[in-house]
């Protein structure tokens, strides 16, 4: 039932996706459009099933966070790992981030740059 609920807020997010080019857009509003606020906060805005990014330039390079994007599986997913979902702990059969192998190298880039600059 838990992981139930984790793919249709997946599934509600990918519908939000406007699938128009966002070579205009700014990492920021990348961020928004992505998807990625559903799951994570910065600066107090956002999700709270992913880890909080408001200051993940500190710790992590661009080339992680370019690489997580496309393939969180990469860096993180463990089999019987569990994930925090509004205070309560439920075990994840699958890494909840989705990678976003579609997205243009430009606006991959640019949400890769805005990221890192958050320190």
């Amino acid at each position: 039932m838990k992981e139930l609920l984790l793919t249709i807020i997946f599934i509600i997010a990918v519908i939000a996706v406007n699938p128009l080019n966002s070579h205009a857009f700014t990492g920021e509003q990348l961020f928004k459009k992505e998807g990625c606020i559903l799951c994570h906060i910065i600066n107090k805005k956002g999700g709270t099933m992913g880890p909080n990014l408001s200051t993940i330039g500190k710790i992590r390079t661009y080339s992680w966070i370019r690489r997580q994007i496309i393939n969180p599986k990469l860096n993180f997913f463990t089999p019987n790992s569990f994930v925090i979902f509004h205070g309560k702990i439920y075990k994840s059969i699958m890494p909840v981030m989705p990678g976003y192998k579609k997205i243009s190298a430009n606006n991959l880039n640019k949400l890769a740059h805005y990221l890192e600059s958050l320190k």
